[in-house]
């Protein structure tokens, strides 16, 4: 009944958005939105010094949405250009958000080693490499490149290797899950970030040209 209701829901939307201008709030903008909040109830659970177990399944919650509204926003037609830049803030917000309060927390509470670093970077390289680039589409760009397969299969190991990764500051056990996927990250990461900085320039130079033309 619940998913009846859901897809009637996405259905109106969907009629409404062809037939009105670029609509804002659609259930993939919602889910951005939630993702947002959890990353705020991620951060606070670490500060407060929450079980480990706890915040690894508010991340993972958090990380889901992310799956859902792409799901949602391709299946129904809701793929506009203010709920891919909403997507691209959120997911940016969280993975930084919940990096950088792991790390200042228990680095702080001397519950880090190196190990733990090493992995947070390998996890976040991407996001390193690509910051640059994402942050000029974001604020100034004419849109987004199409994810590549390596991008996907990026996202989705983060979201197994940074909870592996919290767990693992308590539970040593864990790291055996984390390393490996720290690493393959690190690889496929890596050249995500490179080729988001080559799409980005192309697809920019694409639209100049489109614009010129017009």
């Amino acid at each position: 009944m619940m998913k009846n209701t859901l897809e009637k829901g996405i259905k109106k939307e969907l009629k409404e958005l062809n037939t009105n201008k670029e609509k804002i709030w659609t259930v993939p903008t919602m889910l951005n939105t939630a993702r947002i909040l959890l990353t705020f109830v991620v951060v606070y659970m670490i500060i407060i010094e929450v079980r480990v177990f706890l915040i690894a399944l508010v991340f993972g919650v958090a990380a889901l949405t992310d799956w859902f509204d792409g799901r949602i926003a391709r299946r129904y037609n809701l793929v506009n250009s203010f709920g891919a830049k909403a997507d691209m803030a959120a997911d940016r917000f969280l993975w930084i958000g919940t990096a950088f309060a792991f790390l200042l927390v228990y680095g702080i509470r001397m519950q880090l080693d190196m190990s733990h670093s090493i992995q947070l970077l390998l996890i976040m390289i991407r996001e390193i490499i690509s910051a640059p680039s994402a942050v000029v589409a974001l604020f100034v760009g004419k849109g987004f490149p199409k994810a590549r397969y390596v991008a996907k299969a990026t996202t989705f190991l983060q979201g197994f290797a940074m909870p592996a990764l919290i767990l693992s500051v308590s539970y040593p056990e864990w790291t055996y899950i984390s390393l490996p996927l720290s690493i393959a990250i690190g690889i496929v990461g890596a050249i995500s970030g490179f080729y988001y900085i080559y799409d980005v320039q192309k697809f920019e130079e694409a639209q100049d040209k489109k614009t010129k033309k017009k």
